[in-house]
């Protein structure tokens, strides 16, 4: 009888540990309301790089440590911006969202227009031609907030 109720208890704390963990990966991904204004600001001091997600997109949480690798080494240079698509219905449109996770670089705004990095490093003012769709590499990222960076020169 005691036998049995130890691993009832066990059970019960193994799947509120499961549940917890589940939980908290969720919270990771989470962000505040982000919007133009908070970008446009961001501009003013250099290049910025948006990443959308969704808490139930498993290729947004393996996405999340790459990006937040690149994150540590472009501290000062880039600022980066963690959307949750979802809860940030209106700037997901403004960005043409159309599935997660997607990242836009954008190295600067002028005249109204913002311009925006694509994968070979060249400066863009179309949103759609330049975006990063679905789980990427660092290396692709990486030579997208250089030449941010250069632009900005």
């Amino acid at each position: 009888m005691i036998a049995k109720r130890l691993i009832v208890w066990a059970v019960l704390a193994l799947m509120a540990c499961v549940f917890m963990a589940g939980l908290a990966q969720q919270q990771a991904i989470q962000q505040a309301k982000v919007t133009m204004a908070d970008i446009d600001n961001a501009l003013t001091k250099g290049p910025v790089f948006i990443e959308f997600e969704t808490a139930e997109c498993g290729y947004c949480r393996q996405q999340r440590p790459i990006t937040q690798q690149l994150e540590t080494e472009y501290t000062g240079k880039v600022t980066f911006f963690y959307v949750d698509a979802v809860e940030n219905r209106d700037l997901a449109k403004a960005f043409m969202v159309t599935g997660v996770p997607q990242m836009d670089v954008i190295a600067k705004k002028a005249d109204g227009k913002y311009t925006y990095i694509d994968r070979n490093g060249a400066p863009s003012d179309s949103i759609s031609a330049s975006r990063f769709m679905g789980l990427t590499q660092k290396d692709a990222l990486k030579k997208a907030l250089d030449a941010a960076i250069q632009a900005r020169k």
